[in-house]
């Protein structure tokens, strides 16, 4: 059966808005043909789906694939693993119970125009992302960076920066494209200007940029300190690494089977059947929020804890995938996808079953009308998505149909942005729908605690809510670990998150293009990817 499109890869949709936010293998499952070896030189060209700018990552959280080529982080995050691993700091401490983190920096580390990286640079950096907040911009890092009460320069490559409480997620925040360092006179430059380019310490510098067509970044040849968690760390293979804006999928499949691209981003479900014998698919699910609908729980119906329950079995996530999906994206099996650092597997609560779904609604009090939809004291059980993309309205038809055949009613609103945006702001829908790429407990804490979210409308799950906002500031590990496993089992319980499928970021390339690699989030990296000469 021919799989209906279904957009694969995304980022968290404009539709969420939440403050703050944000990828198995490092490579997904390409094959490639037995070589001695990377080869050294090539340009690398690649058909993306939007326009990469602003292109300074501290200012925006859009299309991070390309910043995280241009700058660096004081830590990594192994995707394998995702374990904190040394970068740009060489080694930490954590103080005041998680209130304070001392970084000893490298000493050989420069920026592409031969500023030196050290401790007062690290204060620039956060001191100015801080200034961006007061601006209106810097969402993301400010959020990383809330409760920041300052950067201290003990010795020239030796910085301590301090909270006003407990942090445990800021070593991983530490990791994160949002926190990468721009050059000191970078951060004296306007938003505008830092909007046209960046200077970084990484293995890629901005070469040339035309807005809404291309972006082309040049290697960078003295570079050798890339983290351990990456397969190159010293100086990329290739010399220039080019972004093409290429928007529609079937035209990047075209321009990939033409030769004129090497690789490209995101094709949709029919693409990927199409292209996957004679191309390499590279792919990583994002670790964090899988695609989800979100419960309004102010909403009259959806602050009740049973409609949103039955609304969860009702879903057949199994369908979903078999009908949708390609092989690259899993239906979700927790609220986090599976490369999550604290992933557990929930799957069992999230089967199909009607029989449960008559089970929790009967005993509740509903009955079904009439007309075949359950109804309670007089009001149905009719509910409202509103949404903008049409990639996505084949899933929303698709469970409209689960739900209806359980006796839920989903009216499904395709609205412009601007009047998504409207509804989400005074609360006109029954579910919201997107994901969240962060992996890190932390992820919970944006997305589900009202202060930090505007879709936690209300607090329906007090219990569950101080136990997330606990996780926030326990540096306890192995604790931590636990109070995530059962944030993710609680959010399920209570039908506070409805998760359907994995987001996965996949790149089509020709076959004489290896290693393409990814971020523990999700992002493809290019450093160590090379090309058949």
């Amino acid at each position: 059966m021919k799989k209906r499109p279904v957009l694969i890869g995304a980022l968290l949709t404009a539709a969420l808005a939440l403050s703050g936010c944000a990828g198995g293998a490092a490579a997904g499952e390409a094959e490639k043909p037995a070589t001695s070896g990377p080869v050294v030189g090539g340009n690398l060209t690649v058909g993306v789906v939007a326009w990469i700018g602003p292109l300074d990552r501290q200012q925006s959280s859009s299309r991070t694939f390309t910043n995280i080529q241009v700058t660096d982080s004081l830590v990594d995050q192994d995707p394998d693993t995702g374990k904190i691993v040394p970068w740009l700091a060489s080694s930490w401490e954590i103080e005041n119970d998680g209130a304070r983190y001392v970084f000893k920096l490298r000493d050989d580390v420069t920026f592409s125009n031969g500023e030196k990286f050290d401790a007062e640079a690290v204060k620039l950096n956060f001191d100015s992302i801080i200034e961006l907040g007061k601006q209106g911009t810097a969402g993301q890092a400010n959020a990383y960076l809330r409760g920041y009460t300052g950067t201290e320069v003990i010795d020239p490559y030796t910085v301590a920066i301090s909270f006003d409480a407990p942090k445990a997620g800021f070593l991983q925040a530490a990791s994160e494209a949002p926190l990468g360092f721009v050059s000191p006179s970078t951060t004296k430059q306007t938003i505008e200007e830092r909007a046209n380019g960046v200077i970084g310490t990484g293995p890629f510098v901005i070469k040339d940029v035309v807005k809404d067509e291309r972006l082309v970044l040049s290697a960078r040849k003295d570079y050798e300190w890339g983290s351990t968690a990456r397969k190159n760390a010293s100086a990329p293979h290739i010399d220039t690494l080019t972004y093409l804006v290429i928007p529609e999928s079937s035209a990047r499949i075209g321009a990939l089977t033409s030769g004129s691209v090497d690789a490209i981003q995101w094709p949709s479900s029919n693409n990927i059947d199409e292209v996957d014998s004679e191309y390499s698919v590279y792919s990583r699910p994002s670790a964090g929020i899988v695609y989800s609908l979100y419960p309004n729980t102010a909403d009259p119906i959806l602050s009740q804890e049973a409609p949103r329950r039955a609304v969860q079995r009702a879903i057949n996530r199994q369908e979903i995938k078999s009908v949708l999906l390609d092989k690259t994206i899993q239906p979700a099996t927790s609220v986090v996808s599976a490369v999550f650092p604290t992933y557990t597997d929930l799957s069992d609560k999230l089967s199909y079953n009607p029989d449960e779904v008559k089970k929790i609604l009967t005993a509740d009090g509903w009955a079904i009308g009439s007309d075949g939809i359950w109804a309670k004291n007089g009001q149905r059980l009719a509910l409202s998505l509103p949404f903008e993309s049409s990639e996505n309205k084949a899933l929303f038809e698709l469970i409209q149909q689960q739900l209806k055949a359980n006796g839920i009613e989903l009216d499904l609103r395709q609205v412009t942005g601007a009047e998504l945006q409207a509804s989400l702001k005074s609360g006109d829908y029954a579910f919201a729908f997107g994901n969240f790429t962060r992996p890190d407990p932390d992820a919970f804490l944006v997305n589900f605690v009202p202060e930090y979210s505007n879709l936690a409308r209300a607090d329906v799950t007090p219990e569950l809510t101080q136990l997330i906002k606990d996780q926030s500031v326990n540096v306890d590990a192995a604790s931590r670990a636990k109070q995530s496993a059962d944030i993710q089992a609680g959010l399920i319980d209570h039908a506070i998150s409805i998760p359907l499928h994995e987001a996965v970021s996949v790149i089509v390339t020709d076959k004489k293009v290896h290693d393409v690699a990814f971020t523990a989030q999700w992002w493809a990296i290019f450093g160590a990817a090379w090309i058949d000469q």
